[in-house]
């Protein structure tokens, strides 16, 4: 089942990866749909930054003296170039990689090192609903704003 998990999640992750490759520079600082764009590309991976640790330490935001906020409390201070993000993006997959390694099924009932009241599965679940809400939403900007859109990566990849 860990697997299964890990499977599906790394495919929705493919096509969040897809999404910041072909977002163009047009509309990366742009403020569309209520939110600077690159904004919502920078909250879908600090949150699985935040709830794929491995303990429960102080969560530190990366970028933080950049004054991105990524949890949209304001516009963002400066520009986070899309190289950067990228950098990050694969800062964020390795941590992924790191959070299924060397897991049992019985680990996913086990409740989260990061909020107990959840289980490691319900962690997953979320973070698949809350990256997919995201990509939807983007994807649904850039077709709205450049005219093409990322394709759907089925189970196949």
């Amino acid at each position: 089942m860990v697997e299964k998990c890990k499977n599906q999640f790394n495919l929705v992750f493919s096509m969040l990866e897809k999404l910041i490759e072909e977002s163009s520079e047009k509309i990366w600082n742009q403020k569309i749909g209520g939110h600077i764009y690159f904004q919502q590309l920078l909250h879908t991976l600090m949150g699985i930054n935040f709830w794929f640790r491995d303990n429960n330490d102080q969560f530190i935001e990366p970028f933080k003296e950049r004054g991105f906020y990524p949890e949209f409390e304001e516009d963002p201070l400066s520009v986070m170039s899309k190289t950067e993000l990228i950098n990050y993006k694969n800062t964020v997959k390795g941590i992924i990689n790191q959070f299924f390694f060397n897991r049992s099924d019985q680990w996913l009932n086990e409740k989260s090192l990061v909020y107990s009241k959840l289980s490691n599965l319900d962690i997953i679940f979320m973070q698949v609903r809350h990256v997919q809400y995201h990509i939807g939403y983007c994807n649904a900007l850039l077709h709205e704003n450049e005219e093409n859109k990322i394709s759907w990566i089925d189970y196949y990849g």
